[in-house]
């Protein structure tokens, strides 16, 4: 399906590219045309009716320079969507290299599961399903993999992304528009935003500076006229021209520095119209499709048309960059004034919605991104996430990152309260992978996307883990204390009187300490987890961590094995989850597959 459409979009881009390009040649001819009538104009050939002539072609050859730059980027449109459907094949393949890398976001260490579940980075979950162009979209995708929605929002959510999964030409749309915005996805609003939401500018209330603003570019133009017609000497319209500059310059300052304030950190929302447009034009069915419509028709005009007034109010501003330009229509009619005067009357009707549209766009992209996912795997399905389930079910449930021709499904059981998952086996079996499947598709059926099985029940869950945990130098920190700390902020999060169960999922424990005092540390912190009523697993080579009467009643033993063949090479996983303790290892015979020996 989607080769086929990067195909369709490639033949719509060609036909574009040709009627781009033929506007291009009319542009020349014109240009050309243009050059001759005014070298015969200064020449003494043509006079008035020459520069009449040479008006006229101005005005066209502009309008011929805006209908070639809408044609470029109609044409650039298509281009992006056939690169889009490529880059879901990409998608569907688990092929890193030919997705766009995701953004670099800076990941707190203290975190509970960002850094150790790949959310940021080369092959991780936000590369994969990270297709936001925008600020806003990727801000809320982000934040929706970090903290879980519950209740009445994960249903709203889980509604619009399975309304969203089929409208494959509105999430291409959607996407493309946000691309042409070529702007940093990182940046941020709040200095427009103080600017919409704030008070009013001091001049618009000036009345003498209103009066002058409409008299004397009245009494400009009709002493111009009178002057272009020979009816008036040169005097009177001189002395207008002077009076206006006085006044107009003794305002020009303040109102360049509105300007500014309303340009700060503006960062392309003017380039939004499109998007907004897009998403009013759109037939969603779904609750937050149409609690966006109504969102986007808050205001007295549609946020669209809005955001078009604003582009245009902004580009009028910056007629002030090019003296040549700015400064005749400055004094003649007071130029700057009027502009302020419309930007603050857009700021008190629309100022103050900016902030909701905004959100409007981060959503849509945001579910646009987790209903593509759903789209390129169509047998991923919903989490059932309800406050009376007491443990995690998932059925063939595998890891998401992992391409489908070579990742491994296995059914999992975590709970209820009171048990823990206990996972062994040997080196490379599969252990970390089993958790990093669990914690990965708990967070994706919690951020309301689709998850990697064919069922997943579960709790509201907060999930926290300790897997990868690095030692600091600068820092002064061990690796056994900074293991330590991450293993007292998991206890913390699991005791913690917030609502919904804790998720911990803990890989090979306190390795950076010797093994008789490693078990008795582990055991310890199993107890405290077990105790506060969590859910959890926990990986360990040390298959007498849970011999303990205490904690083999409430273990779960679950294991990887590996078969070995008559040769070195003979080492091979299947992946497949058993239940029990694993009954074998496979480091001596490693050590010798890289040829460092391994005989006693």
């Amino acid at each position: 399906m989607y080769e086929a459409r990067a195909v369709g979009f490639d033949l719509e881009s060609e036909e574009k590219r040709r009627a781009s390009q033929q506007i291009g040649y009319g542009r020349l001819l014109l240009f050309l045309i243009m050059s001759v009538t005014a070298w015969w104009t200064w020449g003494g050939g043509l006079g008035r009716p020459g520069l009449w002539a040479l008006g006229f072609m101005t005005v066209a050859f502009v309008w011929l320079v805006r209908l070639h730059r809408k044609a470029r980027l109609r044409q650039r449109r298509v281009e992006i969507m056939a690169e889009i459907n490529r880059e879901s094949i990409a998608r569907m393949e688990r092929a890193w290299d030919r997705i766009p890398p995701p953004p670099e976001i800076e990941i707190a260490a203290a975190h509970d599961y960002a850094r150790d579940l790949d959310l940021q980075g080369t092959a991780s979950l936000l590369h994969l399903i990270a297709t936001c162009g925008t600020a806003p979209g990727l801000s809320t995708l982000w934040d929706w993999l970090r903290r879980p929605a519950l209740g009445r929002e994960l249903s709203i959510r889980q509604q619009a992304v399975a309304d969203l999964s089929p409208r494959l030409d509105l999430r291409d749309a959607l996407s493309a528009e946000a691309r042409l915005l070529d702007q940093d996805r990182g940046r941020q609003f709040e200095g427009f935003l103080r600017w919409a939401e704030g008070p009013p500018s001091e001049l618009v209330r000036s009345h003498w500076l209103q009066a002058a603003s409409w008299g004397l570019p009245i009494a400009n133009l009709v002493l111009l006229a009178l002057w272009w017609a020979e009816q008036i000497p040169t005097a009177p319209l001189t002395w207008s021209l002077l009076i206006s500059t006085a006044v107009a310059g003794s305002s020009v300052r303040r109102i360049h520095g509105r300007f500014a304030q309303a340009e700060a950190e503006e960062a392309g929302i003017r380039e939004y119209g499109p998007i907004l447009a897009l998403l009013a034009a759109s037939s969603l069915e779904s609750e937050w499709g149409r609690s966006a419509h109504t969102r986007l028709d808050s205001g007295e005009r549609a946020a669209h048309q809005e955001v078009h007034t604003l582009r245009r109010l902004l580009d009028l501003a910056e007629m002030r960059r090019s003296p040549l330009f700015h400064l005749p229509l400055l004094v003649v009619l007071f130029w700057d004034v009027h502009v302020l005067r419309h930007l603050e009357a857009w700021r008190r009707r629309a100022g103050s919605h900016v902030r909701d549209w905004l959100a409007v766009v981060g959503e849509a992209e945001a579910l646009a991104a987790l209903a593509g996912l759903s789209h390129q795997n169509p047998e991923w399905v919903e989490a059932d996430v309800s406050p009376e389930r007491d443990r995690i079910e998932g059925r063939r449930l595998a890891h998401p990152l992992i391409p489908p021709a070579v990742r491994v499904a296995n059914d999992v059981e975590i709970g209820p309260a009171g048990s823990f998952l206990l996972v062994t086996g040997s080196n490379m079996s599969g252990k970390s992978t089993l958790l990093r499947a669990v914690g990965l598709n708990v967070v994706l059926g919690q951020a309301g996307g689709p998850v990697c099985a064919s069922q997943l029940s579960m709790p509201p869950t907060r999930v926290v883990t300790s897997m990868r945990v690095d030692d600091s130098l600068a820092g002064g920190v061990s690796f056994f204390m900074a293991e330590l700390q991450r293993l007292k902020h998991v206890v913390h999060v699991a005791e913690s009187d917030e609502p919904g169960l804790c998720l911990y999922l803990l890989d090979e424990m306190l390795q950076g300490t010797n093994s008789a005092e490693r078990r008795v540390a582990a055991r310890t912190v199993i107890r405290r987890l077990v105790a506060s009523g969590s859910l959890g697993a926990v990986t360990t080579h040390d298959l007498t961590l849970a011999e303990t009467p205490d904690l083999a009643r409430i273990a779960v033993p679950v294991h990887f094995t590996e078969t070995v063949g008559s040769s070195d090479e003979g080492l091979t996983f299947d992946y497949r989850l058993r239940p029990g303790v694993a009954q074998s290892t496979n480091a001596l015979k490693l050590l010798r597959l890289v040829g460092l020996g391994g005989e006693e």
